[in-house]
């Protein structure tokens, strides 16, 4: 087969899927791939990514300008994620009767595990899928992660085998070719739904409803686990066909199956099998202490309730199940404390890409002396309710503010509430010493940008490791 894919990016998810395709484990017949990887970057901005590649055969490069490259030869297209759906070369490709994929089809066609664990949401979907991918890897070795930042779903096909567990976090571009191929995974998670990627959609509603093909083609058998404190996901209850289970930091209603916390405690209301009876689980009963499950956040604490339950629903002892929720890892660029200075911890929070990541972030510090570093790209979202929740927050001392097309925006909403003082900063290193400059003893200086990274930086993991490099020169 001829096949195009389409983004080459730097992240790593693209590398994964060519070597997927050169594999051919994905490919009618697994017959041998002929691949053009074509990207509006440079070769020399994406030198790295092109290094990685240099061992497959049969690969040639097409950079720059898309609109004018030939679809002549070409069986197959393959976009990654972040190439919108509707870019020129790909409605060409459609109007030609080229069959146009995403990894996530391809996985979903051709993976012989029938246990795939799909998780989406705005945040909390990679704190989430990590604790699952963690908590059943403890609990079953044979467990795969994908989709996790930037494991490709294409990669690991050949580890997989029908008695495999799957857990595939997956975006909304993702879940955009599930849309068309009418897929979603035997377990769909949501975490939340919030105004994300309105550059990317006409609509809040377009994208709500692209979230929504995690349940949409899920059948009778299959079991959706949705959380109850977000108020547009309470709305698809009618939606799901299989087994419903809600997650919450409130408790449930009567008769509601799934796992809530109530004060100190977390309780658990499951269905008994017909043969064991009735049992305290089928009424709801403690299941622990909060105080068991890890967390620097009430949001973090929701994030990890999922895999407890997972976990109960395939049987697996209290105490293993504990044993393994207690040794999941902190994750980088997500409230990661990178080091104290001077008294003064400096927070990296930069996978915070919109307005309500960086609320729930100051909520979470809502009791420490704070200097926020703030600002990005622009998504075509909202900052009044940012703007609020930091006027709600008078221990926020100083704001300091990273270039981006978002940032001044940004400015003219959140300014005029607050009486934390303004800087600017050009750069990662400037922001991080204007920031220690103005530090004391007990403060912390917390990266939340509240947009994405775009322009001054690759992506947020690359804004997050700039952070840290200038910490750790402090």
């Amino acid at each position: 087969m001829n096949v195009l894919v389409l983004g080459l990016a730097l992240h790593g998810g693209a590398i994964g899927t060519i070597e997927g395709l050169a594999k051919q484990a994905c490919l009618p017949g697994r017959q041998g791939a002929t691949i053009t990887i074509s990207d509006t970057k440079t070769a020399e901005q994406l030198s790295s990514s092109v290094e990685k590649l240099r061992g497959i055969p049969n690969i040639t490069f097409h950079f720059g300008n898309q609109d004018e490259l030939s679809l002549d030869g070409i069986d197959m297209l393959v976009r990654n994620p972040a190439v919108p759906r509707k870019a020129p070369i790909i409605e060409r490709a459609r109007a030609a009767g080229i069959p146009v994929e995403l990894d996530s089809s391809l996985f979903f066609v051709h993976c012989p595990s029938q246990d795939v664990i799909g998780i989406t949401g705005s945040k909390g979907k990679t704190t989430t899928s990590s604790a699952i991918a963690h908590v059943l890897g403890a609990l079953d070795r044979k467990t795969v992660a994908i989709g996790i930042d930037g494991i490709s779903p294409l990669g690991m096909l050949e580890e997989i085998t029908a008695a495999t567990p799957v857990v595939f976090e997956i975006s909304s571009w993702r879940l955009e070719a599930l849309q068309e191929k009418k897929i979603s995974p035997h377990i769909a998670i949501c975490t939340s739904l919030y105004r994300d990627h309105l550059n990317t959609y006409s609509s809040f509603d377009e994208y709500i409803e692209v979230k929504k093909q995690i349940i949409k083609d899920q059948t009778k058998k299959d079991i959706a686990i949705l959380n109850a404190d977000d108020e547009r996901i309470r709305t698809w209850e009618d939606a799901v066909r299989g087994q419903l289970y809600w997650y919450s930091l409130r408790p449930l209603q009567d008769g509601e199956k799934g796992i809530w916390v109530d004060g100190d405690d977390v309780f658990v209301r499951t269905p008994t099998p017909a043969a064991s009876g009735d049992s305290p689980l089928s009424k709801g009963e403690k299941f622990c202490s909060v105080s068991d499950i890890p967390h620097r956040a009430p949001h973090e604490l929701r994030n990890k309730l999922p895999a407890i339950l997972i976990a109960l629903l395939r049987e697996y002892s209290k105490e293993d199940i504990l044993a393994a929720v207690a040794s999941i890892p902190d994750l980088a660029h997500r409230l990661q404390l990178v080091r104290t200075v001077n008294g003064v911890d400096y927070v990296n929070d930069s996978a915070a890409t919109m307005p309500d990541a960086t609320i729930a972030a100051l909520s979470a510090y809502c009791n420490k002396p704070l200097i926020l570093i703030i600002g990005g790209s622009d998504k075509a979202l909202e900052f009044e309710e940012l703007a609020q929740a930091i006027k709600a927050y008078p221990n926020i001392k100083h704001l300091i503010w990273l270039p981006g097309t978002a940032t001044e925006r940004m400015k003219a909403t959140v300014i005029p509430t607050t009486n934390a003082s303004s800087h600017d900063a050009a750069t990662m290193d400037e922001a991080v010493q204007t920031a220690a400059d103005l530090a004391q003893p007990g403060d912390t200086v917390l990266l939340s940008p509240g947009a994405t990274s775009f322009g001054l930086f690759l992506h947020e993991f690359n804004r997050g490791n700039a952070f840290i490099r200038a910490v750790e020169l402090l």
